[in-house]
């Protein structure tokens, strides 16, 4: 009676394992399958239509990374969407609400911002974990042993770096007025100064354009600086020869406001609402949301400009 008792319990073990094991290899040829089409969305220029296809999708990558955790390309899929979801939709929101003089809306859509960027920057870590174990309890400590650490991280480790740096950046950016926040900054810059020695053309010039949001989203006293955004936004913009209107948007909103340069602002927009619809096909939703920036910033002229 025993051995039958202790026959079926190990039947029964061998049963979950394999129906555990066949329900990863399902999520992992699933993720394999999402990376391969994540093209599509890039290139969708139907903006309502793609919100609406990446916010179903957001969920659903959560929900296989509850059954695989470990997959690295879902780990990394997973990061870039909510930070570049957070970035290109959500923070337009809040744009518009700050402009509608809706302060309570605005609120919300921080915090719904800051919990994306927030998601992101945890599935980046737990993908940079696997590469260094040291990550994420290396965040916590000096900037010298954060240093010391960064020594490790190579070229291939950058795309997991770049987005999970990228959210944390956001996040800050977002919530200025919180001294814990501010306090994280030297981290943040000694590590895209590390992203940008291993490859300063990862995402068209990501790092830069970071680099340029940087410098030109805060005021001097708190480290801003006008000229090294600009420096940074035409570097990027040299990188993808101007192709990615998304960072010409962004030097438009976040140096030429800042030195009060209307003419620069008003040419840079009207460069971007002229531009070809197939100046760069393979990121089609992100100039298309670069365009519809435009035409609403070009609108804002004689309120932030005296």
């Amino acid at each position: 009676m025993r051995k039958l008792v202790y026959l079926i319990f190990i039947c029964l073990c061998y049963l979950l394992l394999s129906h555990c094991s066949m329900s990863k290899l399902a999520v992992n040829q699933t993720a394999a399958i999402m990376v391969k089409a994540m093209p599509a969305y890039e290139r969708e220029t139907n903006l309502e239509f793609a919100e609406q296809a990446i916010v179903g999708n957001l969920k659903q990558l959560e929900g296989l990374l509850e059954v695989s955790p470990d997959n690295q390309d879902l780990l990394l899929l997973t990061s870039r969407s909510f930070a570049s979801y957070a970035f290109g939709f959500v923070e337009e929101k809040i744009d518009i609400a700050n402009k509608q003089y809706d302060f309570e809306k605005k609120e919300e859509l921080v915090m719904q911002a800051v919990d994306f960027y927030t998601r992101a920057r945890k599935h980046g870590l737990a993908l940079l974990a696997q590469h260094r174990k040291s990550f994420p309890m290396v965040l916590d400590r000096n900037l010298e042993y954060l240093s010391s650490e960064l020594k490790f991280i190579e070229k291939k480790h950058v795309p997991a770096l770049f987005w999970t740096v990228f959210a944390w950046g956001n996040i800050i950016n977002l919530q200025q007025d919180d001294p814990e926040r501010l306090a994280e900054l030297p981290k943040v810059d000694l590590i895209m100064e590390n992203i940008i020695k291993l490859d300063e053309r990862y995402f068209f010039g990501g790092p830069h354009l970071f680099y340029g949001v940087y410098y030109g989203g805060r005021p001097e006293t708190l480290g801003g600086d006008p000229e090294m955004a600009k420096k940074h936004f035409l570097r990027a913009i040299d990188i993808s020869q101007g192709k990615y209107l998304m960072t010409r948007f962004l030097l438009a909103k976040y140096y030429a406001v800042r030195v009060q340069d209307r003419t620069l602002f008003e040419q840079t927009l009207k460069e971007i609402i002229s531009a070809p619809a197939d100046i760069f096909p393979e990121q089609g939703l992100v100039n298309q949301l670069a365009k519809r920036h435009a035409v609403r910033w070009l609108d804002y002229a004689d309120d932030i400009f005296f």
